[in-house]
């Protein structure tokens, strides 16, 4: 009777442990399918280059092979279905190699990344200044970026040049300042901030982020690198420890 309820209490945790991958599953092939369509998406700036596209598509498939694995799990632990729990085993290893085979692509490329990025956030930064509109979606992104990050251009803000930066650029007191700061550059033709603005006390210079957003993403990853490698190990450990049960 005893273990007939711990059996049952290991199939019900089994069910609510493949939901999670289920829906794990959906967010990464949500995201791949993000970079690969959504024209407002960062990685869109780079088309033609092999490491974003392999980028997009592992996660759209990795994706893809959780939420496989999550429904066989939840299906297969209720019912007790044998085909169903051998397909689950099957995916669990493929899913494993193809984690396995992630980590060492983005570790072997992840020079080639970075260099690809900085190359293409350049030139946006370029199209900003000459006021082209044919990037204007990355543009935007860029902001988002800088304003979130609290940084500005990929190495500082020099990539900007020295007189003027976009208004995301800028250490602004309030949402209010910035909002008119704003208003106020794009009522017209020109994209940039200038140094000296109404909006600003006479004797104060340009308020902006000196930090580049390269070391911004970097400081960034590092100080939540545990978080994100425990969750990795904790997805890994379970996935070998299943396969063995």
């Amino acid at each position: 009777m005893v273990s007939q309820g711990c059996l049952s209490l290991i199939k019900y945790f089994l069910f609510l442990f493949n939901l999670f991958f289920f829906t794990l599953g959906l967010l990464l092939l949500s995201l791949g399918l993000w970079i690969v369509f959504d024209e407002v998406s960062f990685f869109m700036l780079a088309p033609s280059s092999l490491s974003l596209s392999v980028l997009s598509y592992f996660l759209a498939i990795g994706g893809t092979v959780t939420m496989a694995v999550g429904f066989f799990g939840c299906v297969g632990a209720l019912k007790e279905v044998r085909c169903m729990l051998g397909m689950y085993f099957f995916l669990l290893t493929v899913l494993l190699a193809a984690q396995i085979v992630g980590g060492v692509i983005f570790f072997t490329q992840k020079t080639a990344f970075e260099d690809k990025v900085k190359e293409h956030v350049l030139q946006i930064i370029t199209s900003i200044r000459k006021n082209n509109s044919s990037l204007n979606h990355f543009e935007k992104t860029l902001e988002y970026i800088q304003r979130e990050v609290n940084c500005c251009g990929w190495n500082g803000p020099m990539d900007w040049g020295d007189d003027m930066v976009p208004c995301s650029c800028y250490q602004l007191p309030n949402s209010t300042v910035f909002e008119h700061l704003n208003q106020g550059m794009n009522n017209g033709s020109q994209k940039l901030c200038p140094c000296h603005s109404r909006f600003f006390p006479q004797n104060n210079t340009c308020n902006i982020y000196k930090q580049g957003c390269r070391d911004g993403i970097k400081e960034w990853l590092e100080e939540n690198v545990v978080i994100i490698l425990g969750v990795l190990f904790a997805v890994v450990l379970v996935e070998v420890s299943e396969k063995h049960s």
